[in-house]
């Protein structure tokens, strides 16, 4: 099946443009896949335009976006070059941008297709972005359906955290933190020295609830799908068990020997994708192909 790609823009009022990028079959779409990139990473990271085009090549609009704070630019996508907007991110930000993205999704004429807002729609979020995920598909989920619209059908986390709370520093670091006003992290692939602003964890501290990841999958009723490697040294595998035992409806699948970045990286310069990589994007168009079976 063919496909094509297209450029995304979502426009907010005072607030940054979310820019992405549409995977878009030749075909009449089976529904519609947002993904959500993780920590220190970008929409076009690695291997992920293959996925997009994978999906999109089995029948499925996927639209990748960048977080506006991710620390790329739409200039320069792949660079860390907006280091004052990655020390300024937060996650409530990226819970807002994909809240509206979904909710963007399911408004008319959002979509050249006229029947796509009432078609699927999945959210996919891998690391931190999976955790964004599950809070999106529940916040979405109530917002859509009390204007009367379909919501969030299916929620796929690969390598997710489970809380963001356990992410922070902890004793004197965090004092440090809170001293300085900045937490400095390096980015190993780039070797830059990045920060997060003390602001970070003040907005994680107030929207405290909103941001309870636990909650968030225990609310929502959708079908859920989490894939965790075996070998993963960035999030333990116990988030995977934590998330599959809070959700109401849920698959889980451990990938064996399978690390973080699902067998990929940056740059991904071969023309298939990595094996890991390729099976997890099967498994999960399977798992979307029987959503679809029970609608």
């Amino acid at each position: 099946m063919q496909m094509q790609r297209h450029p995304f823009l979502l426009e907010k009022a005072g607030e940054r443009p979310i820019h992405g990028v549409w995977h878009i079959p030749s075909t009449e779409a089976k529904g519609t896949v947002l993904f959500l990139h993780g920590y220190k990473g970008y929409m076009d990271w690695g291997a992920w335009p293959m996925v997009g085009d994978a999906f999109a090549h089995a029948g499925w609009r996927f639209l990748r976006i960048n977080f506006t704070h991710n620390g790329t630019t739409p200039s320069a996508p792949k660079s860390f070059n907006d280091l004052e907007g990655f020390a300024a991110n937060t996650y409530s930000r990226e819970l807002e941008e994909s809240t509206a993205v979904l909710q963007a999704l399911r408004a008319e004429g959002a979509l050249s297709d006229a029947t796509a807002t009432d078609k699927p729609l999945a959210v996919i979020g891998h690391s931190r972005g999976g955790g964004v995920a599950c809070l999106a598909a529940s916040e979405a989920n109530a917002k859509l359906r009390s204007q009367g619209k379909k919501g969030v059908q299916a929620l796929v986390t690969w390598a997710a955290v489970a809380d963001f709370a356990s992410r922070f520093p902890k004793g004197a670091a965090l004092k440090e933190w809170e001293q300085s006003g900045a937490l400095e992290v390096i980015n190993h692939r780039t070797r830059q020295r990045l920060w997060h602003n003390w602001s970070f964890i003040e907005d994680f501290t107030a929207q405290k609830n909103r941001l309870d990841i636990a909650q968030a999958v225990r609310q929502y009723a959708g079908r859920t799908l989490i894939v965790h490697g075996t070998s993963d040294l960035a999030v333990d595998q116990d988030h995977a068990h934590r998330l599959a035992d809070w959700a109401q409806n849920a698959t889980l699948v451990m990938g064996a020997g399978m690390d973080h970045t699902v067998g990929a990286k940056e740059p991904w310069t071969e023309a298939v994708l990595p094996e890991a990589l390729e099976a997890v994007t099967q498994t999960t168009l399977r798992f979307l192909e029987e959503g679809r079976a029970v609608q």
